[in-house]
């Protein structure tokens, strides 16, 4: 594992982000400290249940994803393998687990890893949308008729709420805009597409870029209408609504909720910190997200006049409710399943390897046809 290039990229994201961390957004060590003394933990206990709810209407989700592949039903329960994943990616850097819940898919369903991969990264795909949208609206409704932090923003902009409005939409419609063309149009197509964008650039080093660029978005092409595309971003809403619920109910716990004049604005503060957070999985770290997470939930809560320490106080409790339980979760069912987790890594890293062959085989092609062309 530690001669792997992606442990020690994520192991310098992470420690560049946590630096950041500790030293911008935390004022005092000793006010953090106190801070943890006197935050009620009882909450935590609820909050896990929204947590299961999220992790289940992921199951429903991903089974929606994987009908043409498995039919109207799955051999086995595919709830084990959602929990099983997230494990695995809080173990392993820079989201290799996703990798690893597609490999223990192929074993308990049959279906070839890489279809299972191209499921999950629509997955990611839809969430970021969804997240956008839910973004959007907490914009929108915290900036209308309330007083404090929220609806600040919106007098201090030109334009007032009509800008404020227009300018929280604008990043959801954008990336719902890519991924709806990405999913609607043939790979050929885009192929066609891409090689006219980049026709500036020489063919070794286009085709390359090309071969990258259609590995990362094939897992978009599994669906192939709008309606199918907006269904995924209909069951994305629940994950997301249940699971920033949780984050709700721990900042219950630290009261978070006294530092804001309204119940609308103390919602929209957790919205903005719980996209924030996870947003922050696009950026390279170690295992789980570790430093970005606490980084980038916290500046969303400082931004909103969110003391410092209580911030961080409160990103890194959210970010350990997150991880602990569905790894020990899963952990348990790899035991009963009798499936070892390091065979599952390397199996997925085997995977990994066979896929980055391939892409490479298909750039040499591709080069040498292209050095052909008069």
């Amino acid at each position: 594992m530690i001669k792997s290039r992606a442990f020690w990229i994520g192991l310098l994201g992470s420690a560049a982000f946590l630096g950041i961390f500790f030293f911008a957004i935390i004022d005092d060590f000793d006010q953090v400290v106190d801070v943890f003394a006197s935050a009620n933990y009882i909450y935590a206990i609820p909050s896990l249940a929204f947590y299961t709810l999220a992790l289940w209407f992921r199951t429903i989700r991903w089974r929606y994803l994987l009908k043409p592949f498995t039919g109207e039903s799955t051999r086995r329960a595919l709830f084990p393998v959602v929990v099983v994943g997230y494990m695995a990616n809080n173990l392993i850097p820079l989201r290799i687990g996703e990798l690893m819940r597609a490999y223990y898919l192929s074993l308990r369903e049959g279906i070839s890893t890489m279809a299972g991969f191209g499921t999950v990264a629509l997955e990611r795909a839809s969430d970021v949308i969804a997240l956008l949208l839910l973004v959007a609206i907490a914009a929108i409704v915290g900036a209308i008729g309330f007083q404090t932090t929220v609806s600040g923003v919106a007098e201090h902009v030109p334009g007032g709420v009509a800008v404020l409005t227009i300018g929280a939409l604008l990043p959801f419609v954008a990336v719902f805009a890519v991924v709806a063309y990405v999913v609607v149009m043939s790979p050929e197509s885009m192929r066609r597409l891409m090689g006219g964008m980049l026709f500036m650039i020489p063919p070794r080093i286009r085709v390359r870029i090309i071969n990258l660029a259609m590995n990362l978005i094939e897992g978009l092409t599994v669906i192939r209408t709008w309606q199918g595309l907006l269904k995924v971003i209909a069951l994305s809403l629940p994950v997301w609504i249940a699971e920033i619920t949780m984050y709700y109910v721990i900042a219950l716990g630290f009261d978070i909720r006294s530092e804001f004049g309204s119940q609308i604005e103390f919602i929209a503060a957790i919205v903005a910190f719980g996209a924030a957070a996870n947003l922050a999985g696009i950026l390279p770290s170690s295992a789980g997200s570790l430093g970005p997470f606490e980084l980038l939930g916290a500046a969303a809560l400082t931004t909103l006049g969110i003391d410092g320490d209580v911030a961080a106080a409160y990103a890194l409790t959210v970010h350990m409710v997150l991880w602990a339980p569905v790894t020990i979760a899963g952990a348990i069912i790899l035991f009963f399943d009798r499936t070892s987790f390091v065979n599952l890594a390397r199996g997925a890293r085997s995977v990994r390897g066979r896929r980055r062959d391939s892409a490479s085989n298909a750039s040499h092609v591709s080069e040498n046809s292209a050095e052909l062309k008069p």
